[in-house]
């Protein structure tokens, strides 16, 4: 592979990390905007805490599908206190 190809090869995954970077970011922003709407601000500001250390895509969606679920605060905030 020459250095153009490189290159590209290099731009082309940093793109790629970029985009995964940028729906991790909005998924989580979308989250706390849903738990601030459905339990209030202070409980959105409990969660930022814990979402700023999750970088798994899968365990974002499933904490946006809990929210969806969760008919009180304590059948959300048990997705945090199962996940290993």
């Amino acid at each position: 592979m020459g250095k153009e190809e490189g290159l590209k090869e290099g731009l082309k995954e940093g793109e790629q990390r970029g985009i995964v970077k940028g729906l991790k970011e909005g998924l989580k922003k979308a989250i706390l905007s849903g738990i601030k709407l459905k339990f209030g601000p202070s409980k959105a500001r409990q969660v930022r805490k814990l979402l700023v250390k999750i970088n798994d895509m899968n365990h974002l969606e499933k904490i946006n599908k809990e929210l969806i679920r969760a008919e009180n605060w304590e059948d959300f905030a048990k997705i945090f206190r199962n996940h290993k």
